[in-house]
C-alpha cells in the first residue's frame, strides 16, 4: 500500500515569533495526518493517506501565508513506507527517500513531488508551480479567505466573512476571485486524482 509522506521547513522563519506559525503549522497537519513531526525547529514530516496529500500541501501554503513574510517548501513523496515504524522520524521506506529527494532538489521551487510515476509527477509539478507562483502574489487578507474557504467546504460566503470578521460579503468574494480560488480548488482536484488514479 502506498502513502504520501510531506517533508518540509518554513521559509523566513526567523522573521516572526515561532508560536505564531507554529500554532498554523500544527493546526493544518493534525487535520490531515495521524503521524507527523515537528524538528530542528522549522522542519517537518508528516504521512497521510493519497488523497490528503496535495489538499494539506495548498492548505499549508496558504495558512502560512497568513502570516506575512512567512512561506512554506514542501517535498511530496509516494510510495511504500515500512509499517513496523511507530513514529514518523523512525520510519523508512520509498515514499520517504522519494520525499527527501523532491525537497532537497526544490531549489527555487516551494513544491515538487516524487512518485513512482514520472508522468504523474511531471504534470502535478506544473499545475503546482502554477498554483505556487499565483499564491506568491497574495496578500495577508487574500490568503486568509482562501484557507478559510477551502477549509470550510460547508459554509457559504456571507458566513465565511462572518468567521474572518470582514464587515462585508463582497469583500471576501473580491479576495477569493484576485486569489485565484476557484482555479487553485479545481487544480487541487484534479492533481489528486491523476494520483488516485494509478491506485
Amino acid at each position: 500500500m502506498k502513502y504520501a509522506i510531506l517533508t518540509g521547513d518554513i521559509v523566513n522563519s526567523r522573521m516572526v515569533d515561532s508560536q505564531l506559525w507554529g500554532e498554523q503549522l500544527r493546526l493544518v497537519l493534525s487535520v490531515h495526518s495521524d503521524n507527523y513531526d515537528i524538528y530542528r525547529g522549522d522542519s517537518f514530516q508528516a504521512i497521510m493517506p493519497l488523497d490528503k496529500a496535495i489538499v494539506c500541501a495548498i492548505v499549508l501554503m496558504a495558512r502560512l501565508q497568513t502570516i506575512d513574510g512567512i512561506r512554506v517548501r514542501l517535498g511530496l513523496g509516494i510510495g511504500e513506507i515500512n509499517p513496523a515504524a511507530n513514529t514518523v522520524r523512525e520510519s523508512t521506506g520509498e515514499a520517504y527517500i522519494r520525499s527527501g529527494e523532491a525537497f532537497d532538489d526544490l531549489r527555487r521551487n516551494l513544491f515538487k513531488m516524487s512518485s513512482p510515476w514520472p508522468e504523474v509527477d511531471k504534470n502535478v509539478n506544473i499545475i503546482m508551480g502554477l498554483c505556487t507562483e499565483i499564491m506568491g502574489r497574495w496578500t495577508v487578507n487574500m490568503a486568509e479567505s482562501f484557507a478559510a474557504a477551502i477549509e470550510n467546504p460547508d459554509k457559504n460566503q456571507v458566513q465565511l466573512a462572518k468567521l474572518l470578521n470582514r464587515k462585508h460579503q463582497s469583500q471576501l468574494s473580491t479576495e477569493l476571485t484576485k486569489a485565484g480560488f476557484a482555479k487553485i480548488q479545481e487544480s487541487t482536484h484534479y492533481c489528486t486524482q491523476l494520483i488516485m488514479k494509478q491506485c
